[in-house]
């Protein structure tokens, strides 16, 4: 299937969608932590993390 009637566009494009204003640790605000990752025997994975995303908005229940 041919698709040269896609208009094509190679301009590079930003994903930051929100800029840092929104994060920080006084409500409301959006928290995001790394937190390392744990082996079986606790000790934690170098390199590794899981991202911890927190909704701080205690006038809407942190919805």
């Amino acid at each position: 299937m041919a698709l040269e009637f896609l208009r094509r566009d190679d301009a590079l494009k930003d994903h930051q969608l929100i800029g840092e204003g929104h994060f920080g640790t006084e409500a409301p605000c959006v928290i995001y932590e790394k937190r390392p990752v744990r082996d079986p025997s606790g000790g934690a994975v170098e390199g590794l993390y899981s991202a911890w995303i927190t909704l701080n908005n205690p006038a809407q229940y942190n919805s």
